[in-house]
């Protein structure tokens, strides 16, 4: 049986699609979805994974790391779509929709 690694996603609250889920990939899999303001946790088996988002037609960019049993790895996300740059939603949907959400490695918490 596989060892497995917990990994958490959260989403942080932005105007931009604050009513519409973001689907969660590991290696290209849908694993779930995450709403505005919301955490959520699941397993993958050990071993070097790639981790994405998805709305849509749009996404995110693509982080990779490695699972190891016993390890829980936390990511955060979100829209770019925010401030000034809500106006320019027409180019993040037609030519930045690889960049219209972002996703990185939570900062380590004490």
């Amino acid at each position: 049986m596989p060892s497995l690694c917990e990994v958490t996603v959260s989403r942080v609250t932005s105007y931009a699609d604050r009513l519409r889920a973001y689907k969660i990939k590991v290696d290209g899999v849908v694993h779930g979805t995450v709403r505005a303001s919301e955490t959520v946790s699941f397993t993958v088996p050990e071993g070097d994974h790639v981790l994405s988002l998805a709305i849509d037609w749009c996404g995110s960019n693509e982080v990779a790391f490695r699972a190891t049993p016993g390890r829980r790895l936390a990511f955060e996300c979100g829209s770019n779509l925010t401030g000034r740059r809500v106006l320019l939603v027409l180019a993040y949907v037609l030519f930045l929709w690889d960049r219209y959400l972002w996703l990185r490695p939570a900062p380590c918490q004490a």
